[in-house]
């Protein structure tokens, strides 16, 4: 089991990353006061472990995959995962979500032109085993990327000592 302690110095770690992501370990130790070994063997765990990941974002547009799709899909009783791992597989998705409420599937898609992605939506994907109804909403601007959530989201130190430990499946366990 994962010590509170243990915890919050690989989160710390994490907001700094999040702030500077290509800073030096021997940067990173002296800002989180561990030292440069402690932090490189840390952020080696927590990447083998799928906790901290590292990646080049570019812009779609500059891709040249400036139409942003959000694709709304119902599927068949008993047909969800089937549908899940071919969008999945489809270069045109960046992100497939399953999902509760009218729609089991979300899916985020990028495409060259409006009609590059009618003609997935008419072509492809509305003629997949398994999809009762799908909706497609063009994206006509987006005010926040998905990696920029990671700013907002790492919880401070204070933030922190306030939280009922027990609510986080990360820190279940532990002693109050």
């Amino acid at each position: 089991m994962t010590s509170k302690s243990s915890v919050a110095k690989d989160r710390n770690i994490i907001r700094e990353l999040v702030q500077d992501p290509r800073q030096t370990n021997v940067a990173l130790a002296a800002k989180v006061g561990l030292s440069e070994g402690s932090v490189r063997r840390r952020i080696e765990r927590l990447l083998a472990e799928g906790k901290l990941q590292f990646s080049a974002i570019p812009s779609a547009a500059f891709m040249g995959r400036p139409v942003h799709t959000i694709f709304e899909i119902q599927s068949a009783p008993g047909a969800t995962e089937q549908l899940i791992d071919k969008l999945a597989g489809m270069p045109e998705m960046a992100y497939v979500y399953h999902a509760t409420g009218q729609f089991d599937i979300i899916a985020v898609g990028y495409f060259a032109s409006t009609n590059t992605m009618r003609r997935f939506w008419t072509e492809r994907l509305g003629h997949l085993e398994g999809v009762m109804e799908s909706r497609s909403v063009m994206v006509l601007r987006v005010a926040k990327r998905a990696h920029e959530w990671a700013r907002d989201l790492a919880v401070t130190e204070d933030e922190e000592s306030d939280w009922d430990a027990g609510s986080d499946p990360e820190l279940s366990g532990f002693e109050h």
